[in-house]
Order: structure tokens, then C-alpha cells, then sequence
């Protein structure tokens, strides 16, 4: 019954694998098993199954936990989810957070989040907090970098275009050569053909160009 939350940008495969890598390091463990519920950034229901994303895949089979996907209309599914969800929305997210900080604005949701998970389970009677730990797998012995990788090709004047209208820059020396993107949740990486690193900038969302 413990309710733990993230605030990211967007809903895509780098946003949700990098806020679950930074749950699962908060807390000292990977559950066995994560069932998600409109989750289209990570996977699709195709033919009757589920196509998950390259890089969902990957984090999966790195932290070693099992995973399924809720059916639509299906709310008995998720249990008590939706009503931990309006409690973290009325107790941690009311009146509406101004972020300045995003990583330290993360870090300290997930203490406080915790803190609410002291009390003595309403059946179990042991703090939910004990019984939520126990039931963890270990961290591996390395951590995972949620990050997809891009091989777009610079324009004449070296920027290269990434997920949709944004453009970042690197060098005019770069212009037409084919360049390797680490596409993470909050942050862009700019390698060369051969993998030596040029320069990183702040991800940009948004349907409205950036350059």
C-alpha cells in the first residue's frame, strides 16, 4: 500500500524508465512484478498482445522484474492504484509546485512519499514501509542508463533534428556527417560517427519548434 511518485516532462519510454531507475535506487530494491496502466510510451497492445519499446525492454530484462499491461475499461484491475493516486495529488501536489530543480524537487517527493507509508499496514499491522521493502528484488551491480539511442544525420549548418521539430546544435565542422544521439528523459548527448562525445543540451518537448 505504498504509493511512490516521480514528475517528468513526458509519458515516453526515457521518462518512464529513468523516474522507475530512480525509485528502484530510493528504495533499495526492484519489484518482481509491474503492471502498467496507459502506458503507450513503453508498449502497445498488437494482435491481442503487447509490443514493448526497445528501450523498455532493455530496462526490463537489466532489473530482472516481470511485467504485464492493464486491459482497457478495466478498472478492478489496478485495486486501491487510482485512490493512492489522489491522495500523492491532494498531499504532495497541492497548491500546484513550482519547479525550479527538478532532481532535487524528485528526490525530496519520494521522502515524502515514504514518510506517509510509516504507519501500520490496516490488516498486517507491521509498517507498510517494512512489508513494501521485503518484497524487493536486489539492484543489479550496475545501474542502467535510460537512454535511447539516435543516428540522425547534421545539416549544413551541423544541427541535428530529434523527436519531432527540435533541433540541437553541435559544430559547422560536423555539417552532413551522421551523428549518435543518447536521447534521455530530461537531457540530449551529441556523439560523432565514431562515438566520441561533442556536447549536451536540455531536451526540449513540446509540439511548437525549438532550436
Amino acid at each position: 500500500n505504498v504509493g511512490l511518485a516521480q514528475v517528468f516532462p513526458g509519458e515516453n519510454a526515457e521518462c518512464v524508465c529513468q523516474a522507475l531507475k530512480q525509485i528502484f535506487e530510493y528504495v533499495g530494491g526492484v519489484p518482481t512484478r509491474i503492471v502498467f496502466d496507459n502506458a503507450t510510451g513503453i508498449g502497445r497492445r498488437v494482435c491481442g498482445g503487447v509490443r514493448t519499446t526497445e528501450l523498455f525492454g532493455r530496462f526490463a530484462a537489466h532489473y530482472d522484474f516481470a511485467y504485464a499491461f492493464c486491459n482497457p475499461n478495466s478498472g478492478h484491475e489496478k485495486g486501491s492504484v487510482e485512490n493512492k493516486v489522489g491522495f500523492i495529488r491532494r498531499n504532495l501536489l497541492v497548491p500546484m509546485p513550482q519547479l525550479t530543480n527538478a532532481v532535487a524537487f524528485n528526490k525530496n517527493l519520494l521522502a515524502r512519499c515514504m514518510e506517509s507509508a510509516r504507519k501500520p499496514h490496516w490488516i498486517k499491522g507491521e509498517p507498510e514501509e517494512q512489508l513494501f521493502r521485503f518484497a524487493m528484488l536486489g539492484l543489479p551491480s550496475k545501474p542502467f542508463e535510460a537512454v535511447r539511442y539516435l543516428r540522425p544525420v547534421a545539416d549544413k549548418k551541423g544541427k541535428v533534428q530529434v523527436d519531432g521539430p527540435h533541433f540541437y546544435s553541435t559544430s559547422p565542422a560536423f555539417a552532413e556527417r551522421e551523428m549518435l544521439v543518447a536521447l534521455g528523459a530530461t537531457s540530449i548527448r551529441i556523439f560523432d560517427g565514431d562515438g566520441t562525445f561533442v556536447c549536451e543540451h536540455a531536451r526540449a518537448y513540446g509540439g511548437a519548434p525549438t532550436d
